[in-house]
Order: structure tokens, then C-alpha cells, then sequence
């Protein structure tokens, strides 16, 4: 449709016509209940505005899944329209649609943004093939707390590579070929804005407080950089914002996201936020709240109807909003007309079944996995020797099909691979039985085995949306049964199944080796066999901290510098009755290639506004697997007026080191890369001595001026 057919439409439409295209509803209003393709993740509210002169208007639906269904509904729809605008169908495919990848905590831990990319497209095709035209990703909140149950959403506690990431993933779903997204793409939502992850003691949809200088240097960073391709959406989040919910706050979504950030497309509510206002005690009635909504400058109220109660109301008090809601109609019916909604609403149902779950994307599900395992700890008992034949797996996760973690969309466990098949595809001389307990294995089995996996970890359902946690431990039974199974001499070593880091300080001396899968996905039990058998080495890097106990959440590795470090003495920043720093941190991650670091350089000490300095160093890889290298560059500002972090990672590479060879690796340091944000909120770079670490946050390598 051209353009000046969409402005033509717009003045066409009622009031009543435009904030119905300001609404998103759930779809079994037009088609009834049905259960398996209707997903809600939020509280219900209240039907009584769907008579059908309003039920009509409405210009999105969130929940619904399939060609089949989508179509039905879209049909039903337009049948009774009088404008014939088709609706948008939105979903949450977090980390896949029905193909389903690793949680993108896990995905995070490749560092790769070819592989991040590579899932977003994937799930794309699966989306759009399905009827679905916005997927509710990615997020890029910054986490510090594992308590809090979303962390497994995210990717991790640094800023710029969870903007990178998040920059990747949006430009996986929305393929966007000169501005456009095509036919097998769908549209990206960046969320939660602003500051989502920071919310106090970890908690859920809890208060969020913090400086200017903290959100801009830090917590608005990775909404910053991933903005920069250009996603079509944007959801404000849940929490409130120095006293001001995100939802009402023109500060956060005309200053800063639209002003500062340059956000030019739409504005999506969450879930029933726009009604919560009234929870915030900002707003006495449901008028109030949307009223406080629209002048923040959000387009899209979802499930609630504030909007479609109030409007007239809101209007006559304030009608120079108008001006405010035509500009969000047309933003919302621009992208309805380059996804070419208008000239065919419907989505082919035959290419449903040739997309979803196809081999090639099976395949690159379980390279994905592979890479976003991380080998946490290995007293040389991974991978299983070959010498071993009979395999036992005991634990909770040692037969479980639920290895999918949580928002697994339109993932069945069904179609999940279990480790002990997946030991079986990948080596059929191995006898494996899986049991839950050691009380469950027979006696006679359990003496003539030659080799225990051990499968713990946290339940998904335990992480997530709703899920924060004040106990991040190992529970007690599946604690006792690795100490059970070390006192039955056998080699052995863990798989840990999990959403979030956990708190691990008082079993991990009782582990010989720890392999972290995360939620691998689909195809998990072949990804995982694979490493603990030896036909790949784990490659992936931490990028989040784990905390020895609960009690030391938040941890992270860019914590300020303070005037009494953490020391022996009591009297500096640290707990009395815990080790300083966290079990296992932030770019922590073991290999089978015992690969060395050598013939460091630096091209000069000085760095000024027209040099830079390049650091040069070699990789030799002396072992049999070809493998990914994670290299992370962190600096560290000796002296600056505005206190700074201990360390900040400033580069990463993720470099391929083929087997038995040796490559050598260029990372350039810039005077960006000094640049700090002071106390006035002023970018700035001061003169002196900056250290620099390449992966070991302990030990400098170069000290470089500027």
C-alpha cells in the first residue's frame, strides 16, 4: 500500500477505531478457548470491554500460535472489521519457537554473536511460518542478583556484550533487507526499558534505584548499543524508576528512549502494566493510569483496556494528545503495511510443517548447546575415558525430557533428547541406564559399572518470570547424593542443569568435575553426550558470577573500587564468614585442549588521539579438537576523579584455533576504550596509567599511558 493510502486510512478511522489499534487482547475473544495454541503469561483481566463494536477495532493479539489458528482468527476478525485493518500477532519465543535453543544466559556464554544471530533466525522462520509477525525479544536487561528468577532472559552482567548480543538477536529476527523485514522475519522487541534487572534484593517487578550515572554508564548501556539495529518495538518495564514508574514515565520514554536513544518506532506496554499504575498508588482510577500512559508515550496497552474505557474522557481533557495518538496509530499501521499485511493477512499453512523442527535447524540446536555448556571445573575426569563402558547417570535430570528451562514457547518435551539417548546415539558401545537415585540402581549394576554422571541441578520451573529466590543453593538431597556417590569410589563427575547461577561453595569440593549445561534445549542429551564423551570440548565462558552462597548475591566482577578492598583483615569490604569473590567468576570457563598463551606484545605504551595500541599474542592449541577460543580484554583505570570498577571488560574475540596449530590474535585498544562517564555525566578520558588483562582478572599483562 502506498504511503498516502496509510495517511488516507488513518483520517479515515474513529476514535474509538484508532485506540482499538492501541489495544492488544488475547485471541480466544474471536475463536473461543483453545488451549493448545493460546499461551497467556500474566494475570487475566476483566472481558466486559469486548462488546463487538469495540472487539473489532482491536489492532493486536498476543498468545496465539499456529498457521491454523492464527489464520482462523485473523479470519474472523476481518470478517466483522469495518476497516479491514488485519491484526498483528505477537508472541514470546524467548530462546526458540518450536525448535528451542539454549536460555540466552547459556546462549551468552558462546560470546558469539554469529551463533546468537543464527538462533534468531532460526526462530524467525519458525514464528512467521506459524502466523506470527513480533516476537517479544530480545532482552537485554543488565543482571547482577541471581536471585532473581529472569537472569536466565538475559545475557549476563556486562553491559556491552549483553548489548552486542541483544544487537544480534534483532537482527536475526527481523532480516532486515534495506529497512524491510521479509516474509520469513518478524518484528523485534527490545525490553524490559529501563533498568528491569536492577530491581531491589532481586525480587520481581521490584523497585528499581539508582543514579543517573549508574543507569547511563551501566544499565542503560545495553538498550544503547542494541538500539542501534533498529528494532520495530520496545516494552517498558513492570518497575518503577527513581519513585516513577517506567510505564508513566515521560522521563525514561520521551527524554531518554526517544530524545537521548533516538527510538523512532513503537512502544509496548507489559503485560497489564498500564492497569498496575493504580498499584503504584500513582493513579486512583483505571482513567488515571491510562491517561499517565498515553502522555509517557506508550502506544500499545497490553491485555488491559484503560484505554478503550477512557478515551473519550482523556480526550476531552486533553486535546492536544490527539496529536500524540495519530502518530502512534500510523507507526503501528506503517509496520502492519511493510510486513504486507494489508494485501495478504493470512500466512501459508502447508509451510508451517516444512519450517518448524526442520533438520537443519535440529542441527545448528545442538551446536548451539555444545557451545554454551561451560566446563566450571576438571580434575582430569572429563571427558569419560574410553576405557569406560558401563555408564550409570543418577539424579533428577538423569531420564528427564524437561530440559527445554523456562519460556520454552511452543517447545515440547516430546521432542527433547534425553542424556542417556544422547549417549547412546553418540557411542553405541556404551552400556547406559539412567536412574533417579542410587537406591534406585541395583546393587549389582552399581558394583560392576566403571563410570557415574551425576545430574543435578534446578528445576525450570524455578526460574523465570515470577521466580526469584531468596535460595539459591544445591538442594540437600541432590548435595548428599554426590557425596553418596563419592563414597562408592567410582569416577565420576556432574552435569548441572540450570536458569541461573547457583551457590555451590559447600559441595564443590566434592565434585571432580563440573560441566554447567544451562537449559541446553531441544537437542540436549546429544549436545551434552558429545562432551562428556569427548567428541567436542566445552568452549563456553561464564558471564555471570557465581556466588559461593545465596547470601552473596549480588556479585559481579566490575565492582567499584573502594577505599578498604576486600583483604584478611575484617575491617575491609567483605563477608566474615565467606571466602572474598565469587566460587567461579565472570569469563570463567575450562577446555580439554590445555591451550597456552604466549609471545604477548604491545605496539606502544602510549596511547593518544591518533594511535592506538594494538595487543598481540599466540594461541597454541596442542590438542585433537578444532574449538572456539573466548579472549577477553579487560582494563583497569589506576587513577580517575570519578571512581571507577576494579576491572572492565573492554574486548572480546571469539577466535577458532584449529587442532594442533598454533594463531595469532590482534585486539586494538582505543581512546574510546579509556573513556569513562564522570560524576557531571560528561564522557571524558583523563591522562595516566590504565593496566590491561587478557582473560585472567588477576593478572596484568601491560600497563599502558595516555
Amino acid at each position: 500500500m502506498e504511503n498516502n493510502k496509510i495517511i488516507e486510512l488513518l483520517q479515515e478511522m474513529t476514535l474509538k477505531e484508532k485506540f482499538g489499534q492501541l489495544s492488544q487482547i488475547t485471541g480466544e475473544h474471536y475463536v473461543g478457548e483453545m488451549d493448545s495454541e493460546m499461551v497467556e503469561t500474566g494475570p487475566d483481566f476483566s472481558g466486559h470491554m469486548f462488546e463487538e463494536d469495540t472487539l473489532y477495532t482491536i489492532g493486536s493479539v498476543i498468545g496465539v500460535s499456529s498457521a491454523k489458528i492464527t489464520n482462523l482468527v485473523q479470519s474472523e476478525y476481518l470478517k466483522k472489521s469495518r476497516l479491514k485493518i488485519p491484526l498483528l500477532f505477537m508472541h514470546d519465543a524467548i530462546h526458540g519457537y518450536k525448535t528451542i535453543f539454549p536460555i540466552p544466559l547459556g546462549l551468552s556464554c558462546t560470546w558469539d554473536e554469529r551463533i546468537v544471530q543464527k538462533v534468531a533466525e532460526d526462530t524467525a522462520s519458525e514464528l512467521r511460518a506459524s502466523g506470527i509477525h513480533v516476537n517479544f525479544s530480545p532482552m537485554v536487561d543488565l543482571v547482577r542478583d541471581a536471585r532473581w528468577g529472569r537472569v536466565m532472559e538475559s545475557f549476563g552482567e556486562d553491559h556491552l556484550l549483553s548489548g552486542n548480543l541483544g544487537g544480534a538477536m534483532i537482527r536475526g529476527y527481523q532480516k532486515c533487507d534495506e529497512g524491510k523485514i521479509p516474509k520469513s522475519g518478524v518484528a523485534a522487541c527490545l525490553k524490559h526499558f529501563a533498568a528491569y534487572g536492577a530491581g531491589i534484593a532481586g525480587k520481581d517487578y521490584n523497585t528499581v534505584d539508582m543514579s543517573m550515572r549508574e543507569f547511563f554508564e551501566y544499565y542503560g548501556k545495553p538498550y544503547e548499543i542494541a538500539l542501534q539495529e533498529k528494532p520495530r518495538f520496545v516494552m517498558s518495564s513492570f518497575n518503577t524508576f527513581n519513585g516513577v514508574p517506567v510505564t508513566a514515565s515521560e522521563e525514561m520514554l520521551k527524554d531518554i528512549l526517544r530524545e537521548k536513544y533516538q527510538f523512532e518506532d513503537i512502544i509496548i506496554s507489559d503485560w497489564g502494566a498500564v492497569s498496575e499504575l493504580q498499584n503504584h498508588r500513582v493513579a486512583k482510577n483505571g482513567k488515571e493510569a491510562a491517561e499517565l500512559a498515553l502522555k509517557a508515550g506508550i502506544d500499545i496497552e497490553m491485555v488491559s483496556t484503560l484505554y478503550l474505557e477512557h478515551y473519550e474522557t482523556i480526550l476531552e481533557e486533553n486535546p492536544t494528545l490527539i496529536h500524540d495518538i495519530d502518530a502512534a496509530v500510523l507507526r503501528i499501521l506503517q509496520l502492519k503495511n511493510d510486513m504486507e499485511l494489508f494485501e495478504n493477512p493470512y500466512v501459508d499453512e502447508e509451510l508451517e510443517g516444512t519450517v518448524i523442527l526442520n533438520s537443519e535447524s535440529l542441527e545448528f540446536a545442538k551446536e548451539a548447546a555444545k557451545k554454551s555448556c561451560v566446563l566450571l571445573k576438571n580434575d582430569q575426569m572429563l571427558p569419560i575415558g574410553k576405557e569406560y563402558k558401563k555408564v550409570i547417570i543418577v539424579g533428577p535430570f538423569s531420564n528427564t525430557r524437561e530440559l527445554l528451562g523456562n519460556w520454552q514457547c511452543k517447545g515440547s518435551f516430546d521432542d527433547v533428547v534425553t542424556l542417556a539417548e544422547g549417549m547412546k546415539l553418540v557411542d553405541d558401545s556404551l552400556e547406559v541406564n539412567g536412574y533417579e537415585t542410587l537406591e534406585d540402581c541395583p546393587k549389582s549394576e552399581l558394583e560392576n559399572c566403571d563410570y557415574i554422571v551425576v545430574a543435578v541441578g534446578e528445576h525450570w520451573e524455578r526460574s523465570g518470570e515470577g521466580h526469584s529466590s531468596v535460595n539459591i543453593e544445591l538442594e540437600a538431597r541432590q548435595q548428599q547424593l554426590i557425596k553418596d556417590v563419592k563414597k562408592t569410589n567410582k569416577p565420576y563427575a556432574c552435569v548441572c542443569f540450570s536458569g541461573r547461577p547457583l551457590a555451590l561453595q559447600d559441595i564443590i569440593d566434592d565434585i571432580p568435575a563440573l560441566l554447567w549445561c544451562w537449559y541446553p534445549g531441544t537437542q540436549a542429551g546429544i549436545a551434552i553426550a558429545e562432551l562428556i564423551i569427548g567428541k567436542d570440548t566445552p568452549s563456553g565462558k561464564l558471564t555471570m558470577s557465581f556466588p559461593r552462597y545465596s547470601g552473596q548475591a549480588p556479585i559481579y566482577y566490575n565492582e567499584y573500587s573502594s577505599g578498604r578492598p576486600a583483604n584478611d583483615s575484617s575491617y575491609s569490604s567483605r563477608y566474615q564468614d565467606c571466602e572474598i569473590g565469587p566460587l567461579f567468576s565472570f569469563g570463567h570457563g575450562l577446555t580439554y585442549t590445555n591451550t597456552e598463551y604466549s609471545n604477548f606484545n604491545i605496539s606502544s605504551e602510549k596511547i593518544t588521539e591518533d594511535q592506538d595500541i594494538k595487543v598481540s599474542f599466540q594461541i597454541n592449541n596442542s590438542s585433537r579438537y578444532e574449538y572456539s577460543e573466548i579472549v577477553i580484554l579487560y582494563i583497569e583505570d589506576l587513577v580517575s576523579r570519578t571512581v571507577r570498577p576494579t576491572r572492565e571488560m573492554k574486548k572480546y574475540q571469539v577466535v577458532t584455533v584449529p587442532a594442533n596449530q598454533m594463531v595469532t590474535v590482534e585486539i586494538a585498544i582505543t581512546l574510546d576504550d579509556l573513556q569513562y562517564l564522570n560524576a557531571n555525566l560528561q564522557q571524558t578520558v583523563e591522562p595516566g596509567e590504565f593496566q590491561v588483562y587478557i582473560n585472567n582478572l588477576e593478572k596484568s599483562l601491560f600497563t599502558i599511558e595516555y
